[in-house]
Parts: C-alpha cells; structure tokens; sequence
C-alpha cells in the first residue's frame, strides 16, 4: 500500500456548465486493488476548470472558466479536513483554463481560452490574488486567427514562460521583468491546423513534448542556442534560446479521431502519457528513440481532461464519464487498477505538495 495522498478535484458545476459541486478534496489510498478515496470536503464554485496549490499546500487556487474569468483561493486546514474561501479577484479576461506561478515568486498567470489572452496577477504577502497587474492578448499575433491560449508553464532550467495556444498553431514564449509583467520573448511554430494545448517539458526544457488536440499528435521540440553577440545584458540573461519541431507522432494507434488534451513525463523523464478524448485512452509512450514510440494504450472513461501521477498510480480526470479512472503503469506497461471513482464532471486533479 502506498502513503495516503490529498487530491484537490475541481469539476464543471451546476452553477456554471456542469454537473458537479465545484471543488473538493479527496484522501486517496492507492493499493493492490486500484485506489480507495474519501471525499473529506466541497466547496461550491462556478466551473473552476483548473486547480493550483501553494508551495506550502496551505491554499488552492482555482481559475472559473466563466465570463469574466475568476481566481479563487481557499484556504486548506493543515489536516485537509476543512477549507474556506479567502479570495475572489475577477479578471479582464473570460474563459479560464489554467493557471500557473510566474517566475516572480508574488505572481499568478493565467491562461483565458475564452477571450485569448494571457493575464498576470499580483499575490499579496498571504500568497492571495489581490490585484490584475498585466494583460497580454493574443489577437495582437493573431493576423487571421482566433487565439485560444490553454496552458501556462514555466520552462525549467531557463527563465521563460511557455503557453501553447491552440488557435494561433503556435507555443509563445514569455520572459517575466522585475515589475512582474511579462513580455513576448519568441515563439515555438507548428503546422497550421495542429492545435497545441498542453506541453510536459523535462528537468532542463531541452526536449518539449506539445499534446496537439486539433491533428491528434504528439510534437517533440528541442533546444538549442540563438548565435548572437556578447553584451552586458546577454551576459545577465544568458543565452537566448529556441526550439524547433522534430517530430510529430499520432498519440493513440485507436481508428477514431483523437483530440489531445493533456501530456506529462514520468519521473524517470524516459516515458510520457497523452490524454485522447475521442478513442477515451491514455497512452504510454518511450521516449528512449529519437521519436516517442508509442508501447502501451488504455481505455479510460469518456473524455480523458486530465490526469495526475501519484507514483506509478495514475489519477484520470473522465469528464463525461463523470468519473476518476484508476490506472497502474509499470516501465513500459499500462494497466487499470481499480474500479473508478466518482467524479461528476470533472476536469482537473491536484495533489497537495
């Protein structure tokens, strides 16, 4: 048996477009059986479509896919058995999708699908959102497209911010200033028509793997250095960096068509696992060739969202199943573990650190 772990579960309300509460947190017992879960609270809250803890796990952020956009924070008791709402800060932007911290430790960024923009907010001495600092708007690169951005993620190993955007068929990079504002610092470009929405990058940002909901593939982009001449600045920043494509692999060896959604590494960063809502699979791929080899696929509940790895027991948020599929993944096998556990609606799956 393993260490109980405290889930946070964010799921589509009856508020908003769904069937759930809003927020609640599990006690989750993986063993030989799949993964026992004890649901010690639910906090109502109108569609929050993505979940954050502090560093601490003290609070839990949550971002509401509503117009206009909301940050909530609750407030976690140390044992998990109780949580309040201690912040509500609305946004310029609609549609939230995710939220991550920014590379300055006092900031939020999150990601509005809805209105395709990119927002910055301010976190006071507490860690709660308390001020709307910056807006970037992805119309702004959008020539004759529609901006969808779907992810945050700070790259590790540099000082940049990636976010792929869906509609733009491209990952733009960021770099966050002292003020906390961010600013455009390059662009990862994919095929038109790929839709990347959510990247796994490993512990040095030299290999990115970008989940493409539209083409239903997996692209691989690698780093390298920008030549360029040696100033004072540069020698601060260090090199400049860029990636380019080098391959793209279809995500599921299912007949239906796949729309990705979400893609990590394992913790050996030898192996990742993709989401596909259509075929409703997770995929297991190596990722010891030059191209991820795709060596293990498993049925899972309607519409795989998202998913979280605890050890080698992965958590899968199904949110038409309305459920939470327990799998088991071995090297280079993948397995249900367990009966599913139920989840109206769900769409994100946060272990408390």
């Amino acid at each position: 048996m393993t260490s109980p772990a405290l889930v946070a579960v964010g799921g589509y309300s009856t508020s908003g477009s769904g069937r759930g509460t809003g927020i609640a947190l599990l006690r989750v017992t993986p063993d030989d059986s799949g993964a026992a879960a004890e649901t010690l609270w639910e906090v109502a809250a109108a569609d929050p479509s993505f979940l954050l803890w502090s560093a601490d796990g003290s609070l839990l952020h949550a971002v509401t896919e509503t117009s206009p956009t909301h940050v909530l924070t609750l407030r976690v008791a140390e044992d998990g058995s109780s949580a309040e709402i201690v912040g509500d800060l609305e946004l310029a932007g609609s549609g939230g999708c995710h939220l991550a911290p920014g590379t300055r430790p006092d900031t939020l960024l999150v990601a509005n699908y809805g209105s395709g923009s990119v927002e910055t907010v301010r976190l006071d001495a507490e860690g709660l959102p308390v001020e709307l600092l910056d807006l970037d708007d992805h119309h702004d690169y959008a020539e004759d497209r529609d901006p969808h951005p779907h992810q945050v993620v700070k790259l590790p190993g540099t000082e940049l911010i990636a976010v792929p955007d869906l509609g733009l068929d491209r990952v733009v990079l960021y770099r966050q200033v002292q003020t906390g504002h961010i600013e455009p610092a390059g662009e990862i470009p994919f095929s038109r028509g790929s839709g990347p929405r959510h990247l796994a990058a490993d512990h040095e940002s030299s290999q990115l793997l970008v989940s493409c909901e539209l083409s239903g593939k997996v692209g691989v982009a690698v780093r390298g250095e920008v030549p360029q001449d040696v100033g004072a600045l540069q020698v601060m920043r260090g090199p400049e960096l860029e990636w380019s494509v080098r391959s793209m692999v279809p995500a599921s060896g299912r007949s239906e068509e796949s729309a990705l959604s979400h893609v990590e590494l394992a913790a050996d960063e030898h192996h990742a696992l993709v989401a596909n809502r259509g075929p409703d699979t997770i995929s297991l791929f190596s990722l010891a060739g030059m191209r991820p080899e795709l060596v293990a696929e498993v049925p899972v509940g309607a519409h795989p969202r998202h998913f979280t790895q605890l050890g080698t027991t992965i958590l899968v948020a199904a949110q038409e199943g309305d459920r939470i599929d327990v799998l088991r993944r071995h090297q280079d096998t993948l397995e249900v573990a367990g009966d599913p556990i139920p989840a109206p609606s769900v769409s994100c799956l946060a272990p408390r650190p």
